[in-house]
């Protein structure tokens, strides 16, 4: 049986050696590196943009009050 020392010890050097494993096999023993300011210009992402349903009640039923008559 191991104290609770011994056990988060124990999870560290795992986790340590799964991760050092892990970067061997994956990235050749490499460390991963942050995108260069050409690669990242090179990446086009569309930014969020108003859903079809918002759109659709901005156009729509936003202004409907306008349609019923005056009392």
């Amino acid at each position: 049986m191991m104290t609770m020392k011994e056990a988060c010890a124990y999870v560290a050097q795992k986790r340590k050696t799964e991760a050092k494993l892990h970067r061997e096999t994956v990235t050749n023993g490499d460390y991963c590196n942050p995108l260069t300011a050409k690669e990242y210009r090179k990446i086009k992402v569309n930014a969020k943009g108003a859903g079809a349903r918002g759109r659709k009640f901005a156009h729509t039923k936003l202004w409907n009050h306008y349609n019923v008559p005056v009392r």
